[in-house]
């Protein structure tokens, strides 16, 4: 059965927006970039990012938060993406990256009418 691979890579300004803005949603205060003082990934405790803002506020996020956050900017940019497939992130220092993986083996394959034999001219 077919399978695709797909990444979509985020700036950290992308990324940052992508969090802010899933802050947001949530009922959180609309902070900006450029309010961000300190930002970091702990790898121990399950990828999860925190910033720090101007005010000292901290805002944490999971890594359930960080994908929800990207697939809400996806939506919000009008970039499509398959509801069905499997969807992992990865930080690096360029950005992160959205990395989707679908199969469409959940689908049971439809039996072609095909016969063995004479070609049908």
């Amino acid at each position: 059965m077919p399978h695709e691979n797909r990444e979509i890579v985020f700036s950290m300004s992308e990324f940052m927006d992508a969090l802010l803005r899933y802050s947001e949603m949530r009922g959180g205060i609309r902070y900006r970039t450029h309010q961000i003082r300190k930002a970091g990934v702990d790898p121990d405790k399950g990828g999860i990012v925190e910033l720090t803002f101007e005010d000292t506020e901290k805002l944490r996020f999971s890594e359930a938060d960080i994908l929800s956050g990207l697939i809400a900017y996806c939506i919000e940019h009008n970039v499509p993406l398959p509801a069905r497939a499997g969807k992992k992130v990865r930080v690096n220092d360029d950005g992160v990256t959205l990395h989707i993986e679908s199969k469409t083996d959940w689908v049971a394959p439809v039996p072609l009418p095909i016969r063995m034999g004479a070609v049908p001219a």
